[in-house]
């Protein structure tokens, strides 16, 4: 089971990480936090903060309230707010109230959102994301 939740932890970071090199030519494993947009970090610090304290679905709900359609670094922002909820152990996701899945259905509907689902779709496996 321990193994299965990893592969799956890490074909999510895989995804988020090929979406922000595709998209905006950063990777993610290398330039870390660097890869938020100055115009959005505060904001992004902020959801962190909120998803560290344990109010996930508020911080959620924070995100998606402010998803804009033409600002590129919010949709940035999003995805890199998704890959640390993915960094987060199954315990603490459950603690507070929010699953692995609400993880890949968060990151669907921002890349749905903002335009980019068929390129999601052309490299990830539905069956896959679960």
């Amino acid at each position: 089971m321990f193994e299965e939740k990893d592969y799956y932890m890490r074909i999510v970071h895989e995804l988020v990480r090929m979406l922000i090199r595709l998209v905006f030519s950063k990777d993610i494993d290398r330039d870390g936090e660097e890869a938020v947009p100055l115009e959005v970090l505060e904001k992004y610090k902020k959801l962190i903060s909120m998803i560290d304290d344990g109010q996930i679905n508020e911080a959620e709900n924070l995100l998606l309230d402010g998803l804009e359609p033409d600002s590129r670094a919010y949709f940035e922002l999003a995805l890199m707010f998704y890959e640390k909820l993915n960094g987060k152990t199954d315990e603490f996701l459950e603690e507070h109230d929010y699953s692995r899945e609400e993880v890949t259905d968060g990151i669907k509907y921002v890349v749905d959102f903002y335009g980019y689902g068929s390129l999601m779709d052309a490299f990830v496996d539905e069956n896959a994301l679960g």
